[in-house]
């Protein structure tokens, strides 16, 4: 697969329950198509380099490639896809607007994400289905 110009990108790890879960609801808040939203597996590391990204970057956090190339990851990429529908973007306001709040925002997507695997066997989600 090519990342193309003037698309927005919603990369996440196809191997994580969790992961795969959200990314079925963003599809689903998606309604207007702005994003693709597919795992990072499907593209080659040579394609994702484009980006300054790697396997190793998108195994340790969601990643946001915008329509202009910038790469946003982690609780940042969360902000820009809900920043693109009305209610997410009082959501995002309020969490850049007071800042304790984007600082649990970023610790708590930290603890989700390095306990992802974990958590999606927990909750009986497909999890760790690709050999590390």
């Amino acid at each position: 697969m090519t990342i193309e110009p003037g698309r927005d990108y919603v990369l996440f790890d196809g191997d994580c329950g969790i992961c795969s879960r959200s990314a079925e609801l963003g599809k689903r808040m998606d309604e207007a198509g702005r994003f693709v939203i597919e795992p990072y597996q499907m593209f080659s590391e040579t394609e994702l380099q484009r980006f300054g990204l790697s396997y190793e970057n998108c195994g340790d956090a969601l990643q946001v490639i915008t329509r202009q190339g910038r790469v946003h990851a982690g609780a940042f990429a969360v902000n820009y896809f809900l920043w693109q529908r009305w209610p997410g973007r009082l959501l995002v306001l309020l969490v850049y607007a007071l800042p304790f709040l984007l600082l649990c925002e970023v610790v708590g997507y930290r603890l989700v994400a390095n306990n992802r695997h974990r958590l999606s066997q927990w909750f009986g989600l497909n999890a760790c289905l690709i050999k590390r």
